[in-house]
């Protein structure tokens, strides 16, 4: 084989072993926020530590600190793929259950299909937002981030308000925002299903009705 060949080679062997490695690492990553969204829903975030998310991840603890750098960055990861329910970094609004909602021009429908898209979030992330609001409490760094998630969230809502058409809506598009933001907060959930015992059928049902009676005119 010629030298060219071999160069060939080793590069295509380099190639290889990057490609291995960086799925290797991704898969560490996965491993390591699922362990972290286990410990801070079981124990909260103080009761959680780095060591401990090592050993339920069963990794170094240096992977735990490549997959984030601190605690409320594993907090921050672990909330952001409970919310879009994968790793892939796109806005609730771009997602294809997003925006069918205007596929449709039944505003009772478009109302459906947004909590529809409300509640499968929640329903997968209710126990992490509230490992995050509690942190919120106690970690600066984590009070900024779930402030931020507040601002996306109405953010959101805004998008899906305004896909209603504006003859229907009870109020101006501004208090239907503010109306939804907070029927569907993590916060009024997190009282349904903890203090007053609901289920997640029983909230859907709810939200869906109050939602339709509180922005839509008859």
């Amino acid at each position: 084989m010629s030298s060219g060949g071999l160069d060939k080679k080793r590069g295509y062997d380099a190639t290889r072993r990057r490609e291995r490695a960086e799925v290797e690492r991704g898969a560490t990553r996965s491993r390591v926020i699922a362990a972290a969204t286990k410990l801070f829903v079981a124990n909260g975030y103080t009761g959680t530590t780095m060591a401990a998310i090592a050993r339920e991840a069963g990794v170094a603890l240096q992977s735990v600190y490549s997959a984030g750098r601190s605690k409320a960055d594993l907090l921050h990861a672990a909330v952001e793929r409970a919310v879009g329910g994968d790793e892939e970094e796109v806005m609730v609004h771009e997602r294809p259950a997003f925006t069918r909602i205007a596929e449709v021009a039944d505003p009772v429908e478009q109302i459906r299909r947004f909590v529809a898209v409300v509640i499968d979030i929640h329903q997968r992330s209710a126990g992490i937002q509230r490992a995050q609001i509690e942190a919120g409490a106690v970690d600066p760094l984590v009070h900024e981030w779930l402030t931020d998630a507040h601002h996306r969230r109405l953010a959101t809502m805004v998008i899906g308000m305004e896909m209603l058409p504006a003859d229907r809506l009870r109020h101006s598009v501004e208090e239907c925002v503010d109306v939804m933001w907070a029927l569907a907060s993590p916060e009024v959930f997190d009282l349904l299903l903890r203090v007053r015992g609901w289920d997640w059928p029983k909230i859907h049902q709810w939200l869906e009705q109050a939602a339709i009676d509180l922005l839509l005119t008859d």
